[in-house]
């Protein structure tokens, strides 16, 4: 509920004009039928004056006005709330713990935003709304002006209520089960879609379309039979309880019959009240039902809204600036509750890691894969805890201090090839387009002309303002690469991390390129991770990881003499490619020869 709560405070304003409109208006719908009946009534024996009639019709007057009026609130609170919902959710994700971020699926949590944002609205807006400023109050006011007409009637009318409390325990308990199978399939579904696009090329060469839309198919079936009957089960009980109103109507007339002392007006203005009086019931009866419903899908949203937040984000030391070295003491690493041949287990990542990393040095991580080295690089910006050992940022260990503060002087590369649906321009500077013309096109132009993207940026149309798609779809996965690592020269970051950011580009584009962007970072600490050893032959240091610890360390000469498994690495790589930098370095030897 405190997710809810939070909203109504945002809202407070609308909202408590939103309940006066509703209260005014549940009052003025009863009133005006009391109005009516003193009218009828005094006609034939002409009591009825001119300013009665004219009090009618102000009172009419009054509540169709209203009912305009309460039009805006309505739909303003309605898309307040249910957007608000989705805000809470991109909130979430913005503090969410990385490792709890790597369990979500993207289809499943689109799906479950979605039905949750809807959830949210019907529990708080379609629900508690409806019955405090709507239900409540009409039936409220309705058996108050039937009491003051006939005593008995109220009380047989009390007693139909009880008929329709039962009806609607009944129709409640085949409903439930019918709403989580839809909730489950609409997620399936909507996995399938978004999974069809994401991997659209793949799918496409290796025709798993074809399975894909089966299972989607079978999640449809299952959806439209299930809301099918949903339907009817709805419309079930409307047609119970317009028979129940149609008896009562009948009722009245003979009771009405039988009973000389109810005036005309009394009778008409009785069947005007009982409307009032069981219309609401019937509409708290579905909107009941759906309120049960929605609290399945809430409690998924709810599930989302409560995943564990990164706490460390705000909370800490502030990092001013890097001034000296990284020491990683000691560190291990495992992760949890992974299923390891059918049992539940831990897997360990990184055992006992030592390493240091000054300011201005170039080091790199190499080792086969899964052997810790990405890992350890989420590890040293705080996306994932270690569990034993220490972290030290200029002597200060790196879980006491604010990662916001720190990340204003990290650059993070990963492997993912970070670049997202927007404009160039805005993959390059985010929005720090909007501070006051801070970075120019033609330094967005040389950055990109030196990380060799320039030819492309001539060839689109719209320039800096094209386009890119979903994760960079228009461009191939070189050019994707290449245009994250041409934010590095608006972050100004001190530390620098590059997580397998060249992969996809050729060996001479990839050579001019990091020539470029060490160049840019000179003075900052810059980790790289890379499979593709001759990427780092210059680098100050190198150290080489194998299954969760460190094997060796050195400058690239150093090992290739010295460390046997680097040999190794080095010979597989040599084997695959071909020793380019060694024949250069013969003809060169010869040349000088």
């Amino acid at each position: 509920m405190r997710y809810m709560k939070e909203i109504l405070r945002k809202n407070k304003t609308w909202v408590l004009a939103y309940l006066a409109i509703g209260l005014f208006n549940a009052f003025m719908a009863n009133y005006k039928a009391d109005c009516f009946q003193g009218i009828v009534d005094g006609l034939p024996q002409r009591t009825i004056t001119i300013y009665g009639i004219l009090l009618y019709g102000v009172v009419l007057v009054l509540n169709y006005g209203m009912n305009y009026l309460d039009e805006y609130p309505t739909a303003k609170l309605a898309n307040e709330i249910y957007l608000d919902f989705k805000l809470l959710a991109l909130q979430k994700i913005s503090r969410m713990d990385y490792a709890e971020y790597q369990k979500l699926g993207t289809g499943k949590l689109v799906q479950q935003i979605e039905n949750g944002a809807n959830a949210g609205k019907g529990v708080l807006y379609n629900f508690w709304f409806c019955v405090v400023r709507q239900l409540v109050p009409t039936i409220f006011f309705s058996l108050f002006f039937i009491w003051k007409i006939d005593q008995k009637i109220t009380c047989f009318l009390l007693a139909g209520y009880i008929i329709v409390f039962i009806v609607t325990n009944l129709l409640l308990k085949g409903l439930y089960q019918i709403k989580e199978k839809i909730l489950t399939n609409e997620e399936q579904l909507n996995h399938y879609l978004v999974r069809g696009f994401m991997e659209m090329p793949v799918f496409r060469m290796k025709k798993q379309f074809p399975n894909e839309m089966k299972r989607a198919s079978g999640a449809k079936r299952i959806i439209v039979a299930s809301k099918v009957k949903m339907t009817m089960i709805h419309e079930a009980f409307f047609t119970i309880f317009a028979l129940l109103v149609a008896c009562l109507d009948v009722g009245i007339l003979l009771y009405a019959w039988n009973n000389s002392q109810l005036s005309v007006g009394a009778v008409v203005a009785l069947i005007t009240l009982i409307d009032n009086a069981y219309t609401p019931i019937a509409i708290f009866n579905v909107i009941y039902i759906q309120y049960k419903l929605d609290k399945t899908a809430w409690k998924r949203f709810a599930g989302l809204l409560d995943l564990k937040e990164d706490r460390q984000l705000q909370e800490g030391g502030m990092f001013h600036a890097f001034s000296h070295e990284i020491r990683v003491e000691n560190v291990s690493f495992s992760y949890g509750n992974i299923v390891i041949d059918n049992k539940i287990d831990s897997k360990n990542i990184l055992n006992h890691v030592n390493l240091t990393i000054r300011k201005g040095e170039k080091v790199a991580f190499v080792g086969e894969s899964g052997s810790g080295k990405s890992t350890l690089a989420k590890i040293l910006i705080g996306l994932l805890k270690y569990e034993s050992g220490e972290i030290l940022i200029d002597d200060k260990p790196l879980r006491k201090l604010s990662l916001e503060s720190l990340y204003e002087k990290v650059s993070y590369l990963s492997q993912d090839t970070p670049v997202f649906d927007g404009t160039i321009r805005e993959n390059l500077v985010f929005d720090n387009k909007f501070s006051d013309n801070k970075f120019s096109d033609d330094a967005l132009r040389a950055s990109l002309e030196a990380t060799q993207l320039l030819p492309l940026l001539e060839s689109l149309d719209s320039g800096l303002d094209t386009r890119i798609g979903e994760k960079g779809t228009c461009l191939s996965g070189g050019e994707k690469q290449r245009l994250a690592l041409a934010r590095l020269w608006f972050d100004h970051a001190e530390i620098v991390i590059l997580d397998e950011a060249t992969s996809a580009l050729d060996n001479v584009t990839e050579s001019i390129v990091m020539k470029n962007v060490l160049a840019q970072v000179n003075d900052a600490a810059v980790i790289a991770i890379a499979h593709r050893l001759a990427s780092i032959r210059d680098f100050d240091k190198i150290y080489v990881f194998r299954e969760g610890g460190i094997v060796g360390s050195g400058t690239f000469a150093e090992l290739l003499e010295k460390n046997a498994y680097f040999q190794e690495l080095y010979q597989k790589e040599k084997d695959l490619s071909g020793d380019t930098w060694t024949k250069n370095q013969n003809e060169k030897t010869t040349l000088s020869i």
